[in-house]
């Protein structure tokens, strides 16, 4: 049977999660039902905290009765074969499940007409963009922190830009440092000299899992400061912070690309790293959005 609601696996960290979250209520708003989600890669990878409930998202966690009839899938060719062959022969398999073909926007996410699991990352705006109004409604704090008010002034008051260092697992993680690579020295400072010759009197604000390393290491030449206001496990404070920013340099990494993308600033610049993996062979060609510009 084909189920009364949409269901979302989630995994990863908070930018992960909210790419999940925005694919699969975009498609539950699109078909008018509802959504619940699948927190077992969470508790599976056991690393990384459920983070989406500190927002008014529009959702609720998928129990027992949901979980009984749901394979728990992991990433294989063989996984995706049976993906299509449930959306196919749907009184086969107890669920119709729908996976990305590869990292690049699937164009076949948007015949789907009827409620489905969705398994992947969703690292496109293309699958949620058009819902982007409501999207921004979802994802405001149930509990709006007070944010730290000198900080919160000079970002407001100065021509602010968010500059993100991702480190922690990148490094310390040889898997991960494999697969995703650091953005180098090269590209924040060729990222502050585009800004410094498109902007006047940039003030570069520095969020990093690693702030001591930013602290002691980043050079830029222009005025700069390592904010370190909100302890780890809080990243989402952080968050709010990015997107009080008029401007963005991120890294290759979700989370700072939710920090821009929620920004609304007119004017606002982004710059993103042009090789967003450091594997050969993923097309990333639709992670940054087209008016964003890539180094």
């Amino acid at each position: 049977m084909w189920p009364a609601q949409v269901i979302g696996r989630v995994e990863g960290g908070l930018g992960n999660q909210l790419f999940q979250y925005a694919a699969a209520r975009s498609l539950a708003d699109r078909l008018g039902c509802g959504l619940a989600l699948d927190l077992r890669g969470l508790a599976e990878n056991g690393d990384r905290p459920y983070q989406l409930d500190r927002y008014h998202i529009r959702a609720e966690i998928a129990g027992p009765e949901h979980l009984a009839s749901l394979p728990d899938w992991h990433s294989s060719r063989f996984g995706r074969m049976r993906c299509g062959l449930s959306q196919a022969l749907p009184s086969v398999f107890s669920f119709p499940v729908f996976w990305p073909r590869s990292f690049a926007f699937d164009i076949a996410f948007e015949r789907i007409r009827r409620p489905t699991y969705l398994v992947g990352y969703w690292q496109s705006e293309k699958y949620f963009v058009w819902n982007r109004s409501r999207l921004m409604q979802d994802i405001q704090l149930i509990d709006p922190p007070e944010l730290p008010d000198p900080l919160l002034e000079q970002i407001r008051g100065t021509c602010s830009v968010a500059l993100h260092v991702r480190r922690g697992d990148y490094v310390n993680n040889a898997a991960a440092s494999q697969f995703h690579g650091l953005c180098d020295m090269s590209y924040y400072l060729k990222a502050i000299d585009v800004l410094r010759s498109r902007l006047p009197e940039v003030h570069v604000y520095v969020f990093s899992d690693e702030p001591d390393w930013a602290r002691n290491n980043l050079r830029l030449g222009v005025p700069t400061c390592v904010v370190d206001a909100n302890p780890p496990g809080r990243g989402y404070l952080d968050l709010e912070l990015m997107r009080q920013c008029r401007h963005h340099i991120i890294a290759n990494s979700s989370f700072s690309w939710w920090g821009a993308w929620r920004s609304d600033h007119l004017g606002q610049q982004v710059l993103a790293p042009r090789r967003w993996f450091a594997v050969a062979g993923v097309d990333t060609s639709d992670v940054v959005p087209s008016r964003w510009s890539r180094l």
